[in-house]
């Protein structure tokens, strides 16, 4: 919870960098009391550090065993930290969510595991030595008369990988597509997984820049803990995956990427999905120069304003750094 007197609770508490003040939260309560269940855990983990030493192993598989152990109580700490960020960093996406309305979208955007070639019928030979196709989701939500309406583009790249200068190419034409089709949109929230191609000095600095080329500015950009926050992409990947082996299942082969928006778009297609083939070698996208961005891999929230980047390593705690000359 973002506020307790419990010490493990607290994540403004905990997610607080005691180095930096720009990233510190203050608490208004003090952290006096104990979560039994939490003590209980930290009485194991110690327990079992030591419990070797009693049971008249020594040498090498005391060692071994000693070694193991410390790994798993590192393992679990690690959990237990991970749920505490995930949690905090999942109110930015609730925050954004609360306070949308008509003029601004919220998009979470993610990699779909590739798609392997598949024919209807298909020799031993054909099934080895497979190169999947690359394919982005980006569920796009909009707040109209009080209530959320969802749509999805899918990006299936050809002859590009998966690097931030294709997710520049992506997020541009999807926010050029719904400025046009929805003049009235001003504002867009974005919110990604912790991905080298989105959580890349180039990726942001594009966002600041992204009202000049598509009409729609980019408030935010908000980055899930691993594992966590991407629901909605991967709802969207199974259902789309079943559509296609349906497909399939006709009697079709899909082996490239025409073929697999057919697949897609086969049969009346997939309520509010979209489906585009994006080919990403082009001069323009090879010419980009990478950008540098020293301890951006610590940082997960950013808010643009007029040439200045606010940033946090958790959200909401503290009162944040401003970048500038991005």
């Amino acid at each position: 919870m973002e506020s307790s007197s419990v010490a493990d609770h607290c994540s403004t508490y905990a997610l607080s960098d005691s180095k930096e003040d720009p990233f510190k939260g203050t608490c208004n309560h003090p952290h006096d009391q104990y979560c039994m269940q939490c003590e209980m855990l930290k009485e194991v983990l110690e327990n079992l550090e030591t419990c070797f030493v009693d049971c008249g192993i020594n040498g090498e598989e005391l060692d071994d065993l000693t070694y193991s152990c410390r790994q798993a109580v590192d393992c679990i700490n690690a959990w237990k930290a991970h749920q505490l960020r995930s949690c905090r960093q999942d109110e930015a996406r609730t925050s954004v969510l609360d306070n949308l309305h008509e003029n601004s979208v919220h998009i979470t955007q993610d990699w779909a595991m590739k798609f392997l070639p598949q024919k209807y019928r298909e020799s031993q030979s054909d099934w080895f030595a497979k190169r999947g196709i690359s394919w982005h989701i980006g569920v796009v939500a909009r707040k109209v008369q009080e209530h959320f309406q969802h749509q999805a583009f899918i990006h299936i790249v050809e002859n590009g990988k998966q690097d931030s200068f294709t997710v520049v190419r992506i997020a541009e034409h999807t926010l050029s597509t719904l400025k046009n089709e929805h003049p009235e949109l001003t504002t867009a929230f974005l919110r990604q997984d912790n991905a080298g191609c989105y959580h890349s000095a180039e990726m942001l600095a594009s966002c600041a820049q992204m009202k000049a080329k598509t009409g729609i500015a980019v408030q935010r950009v908000d980055f899930s803990d691993p594992q966590g926050g991407k629901g909605s992409c991967d709802r969207k990947a199974a259902t789309v995956k079943a559509h296609v082996r349906r497909y399939i299942n006709e009697g079709h082969d899909v082996l490239n990427a025409s073929d697999f928006m057919n697949a897609i778009l086969s049969n009346g297609g997939i309520p509010n999905v979209r489906v585009v083939v994006v080919d990403a070698s082009t001069t323009e996208t090879n010419a980009q120069v990478p950008v540098k961005w020293v301890g951006i891999n610590s940082l997960n929230n950013f808010l643009f304003s007029d040439n200045v980047i606010t940033v946090w390593r958790a959200f909401d705690v503290g009162e944040g750094k401003n970048v500038t000359g991005m």
